[in-house]
């Protein structure tokens, strides 16, 4: 009895967190869902990325996200000292029993300025606009009066919901800043601070009823520091606030970097993170020429854990940043773009 008391428990956490935004433990795979200002601010001229997350498999129907990102910095070849970002997300997202899905597709734009002569200084500002289709499958639900009274739900009893839509569009608003200093390669810090769900949708699916999205706001540090031979540490934090809703996560990727000829060949990372009051995140991630690989897997610890088991969820991502134009201004010194793990 006792387990099917936090079952529900479970199941009720998970619908609440349908009113808030997607989240992911590798918030660091599509960086600019933490801040559109991060759009388009990396060394080569493009990037692209794309992560799956599986959650609760152990608990209930599986709650899955996949995601991917393509973004381009311009300007900086005719400019070095400025950078236009220019990118677009797509990610999808299906919770629960009832297949309830969630789809974004975000258009983000950022601009980027060096601030000194040495190169060290940059702020930026971006913009995301975004449209998101929610939708369930009505045919899967169940709902208070079709409990039977002693195992279960009878279906065929009418719920008697009016005014019910099964799907929604809307359309939302992010802005973000931030600010960097990188005074040479793998010794950098950063923080920014971003805002999501400006325009707050109402997601309310009954007809004459309001629920607001509430705004998410975002504060993301970092940053790497050099260590003895070819080691260097990325430590990372993150601060979300959305209504009732918080969330603070931090931790760090230990690298190395294997260097032949005085060129590094390849990275390798291994790290852990912690989410206060819900989980253990250790992740690896290899890179090799420009191509990035990440695995991590959610250890949860928070009450649930006598139905998870200490079960949370896994996530994979792949990214590849390289070049795409045939002309490049290379300025006296280069930019160092901070290591927020992308």
């Amino acid at each position: 009895m006792k387990n099917i008391i936090l079952g529900a428990l479970l199941l009720i956490l998970a619908y609440q967190s349908r009113s808030q935004d997607i989240n992911s433990s590798q918030f660091y795979a599509l960086p600019s869902n933490v801040n559109p200002a991060f759009t388009g601010f990396f060394n080569n001229d493009y990037y692209v990325a794309a992560a799956y997350k599986n959650q609760w498999s152990s608990v209930s129907a599986p709650f899955q996200t996949v995601g991917a990102t393509g973004q381009v910095s311009l300007l900086k070849n005719k400019r070095p000292n400025s950078i236009v970002g220019v990118g677009v997300d797509i990610i999808h997202d299906r919770a629960g029993s009832t297949s309830f899905n969630t789809s974004l597709f975000n258009l983000n734009v950022s601009y980027l300025q060096v601030l000194d002569v040495k190169r060290q200084h940059i702020i930026g500002v971006g913009f995301q606009n975004s449209l998101v289709m929610r939708r369930f499958d009505l045919s899967k639900a169940t709902f208070g009066n079709q409990f039977n009274g002693y195992d279960g739900f009878d279906q065929g009893i009418n719920p008697g919901e009016s005014g019910l839509n099964t799907k929604q569009l809307d359309y939302n608003l992010g802005i973000g800043g931030l600010y960097t200093y990188s005074p040479k390669e793998h010794n950098n810090v950063y923080v920014s601070f971003s805002a999501f769900n400006l325009t707050r949708p109402n997601v309310s699916f009954y007809d004459n009823t309001e629920h607001r999205l509430y705004t998410r706001f975002t504060a993301f540090a970092g940053g790497e520091v050099s260590l003895k031979g070819s080691w260097s540490l990325l430590p990372s934090a993150i601060f979300q606030k959305q209504g009732p809703s918080m969330e603070i996560m931090v931790g760090s990727f230990a690298r190395y970097g294997l260097v032949r000829n005085r060129k590094e060949m390849l990275g390798i990372n291994f790290g852990v993170w912690y989410r206060v009051n819900d989980a253990v995140v250790p992740a690896v991630k290899v890179e090799y020429k420009g191509f990035n690989i990440t695995v991590n897997y959610d250890i949860n610890v928070s009450k649930l854990t006598k139905v998870s088991r200490f079960n949370g969820s896994g996530e994979i991502s792949i990214s590849y940043s390289g070049l795409l134009f045939k002309e490049h201004k290379k300025p006296t010194k280069p930019i160092f773009c901070p290591t927020a793990g992308f």
